[in-house]
């Protein structure tokens, strides 16, 4: 696979640089349901077992944010959190969307989508949160989810085995450090 591939993985599938530096649209994809979103597996062609791991942790963590934003947007009772929750829809749908388009533009094989073990158990707790504790419950997640996805992230910036995709990922830092920015406004 040739290296300018790597370039937008990470950024589509965080979903943090705008969608017209892919030439794509804003436009936001349909419900994405646990086991939707793309996570590529170690099998996955042209990928190396160590990106591969990593794209589909943070995929994982993607659809996690799409998915419990989307369940904040039906249970909150907060115009904050539910703005958050749509930001976080959009940004992380888009990121689904293209990661998909750059693995197929790649020629690497799309795997079956699914969230880990992890983020299926954390948005299981936030659907069984009683309606009174959901909003605290929805941004504490988020809150986590930033924090591990920055670790991740800054983990493959310096470690990684793809020196585009390093240096893509170390630009997407800041970018995920602001979404953490805005989660703690509302702890």
């Amino acid at each position: 696979m040739h290296m300018k591939f790597f370039v937008p993985i990470f950024a589509c599938l965080v979903g943090l640089v705008p969608t017209a530096y892919f030439g794509g649209s804003s436009a936001v994809g349909q419900s994405t349901l646990p086991g939707s979103a793309g996570v590529p597996t170690a099998d996955s062609v042209g990928l190396s077992a160590a990106t591969a791991s990593f794209l589909r942790t943070a995929a994982s963590a993607n659809l996690f944010e799409i998915e419990s934003s989307r369940l904040a947007l039906t249970r909150s009772q907060s115009e904050r959190v539910k703005d958050f929750a749509n930001r976080m829809v959009a940004d992380h749908t888009r990121a689904a969307i293209r990661l998909k388009q750059a693995l197929t533009e790649a020629a690497a094989t799309m795997p079956p989508e699914m969230l880990d073990d992890k983020h299926q158990q954390q948005l299981e707790s936030l659907k069984a949160a009683g309606n009174a504790e959901f909003d605290k419950a929805y941004v504490e997640a988020q809150y986590k989810a930033h924090i591990e996805s920055i670790s991740l992230a800054t983990d493959y910036a310096k470690n990684g085995d793809n020196p585009r995709l390093r240096e893509l990922v170390a630009q997407v830092v800041p970018i995920l450090q602001s979404h953490l920015d805005h989660a703690s406004t509302m702890r």
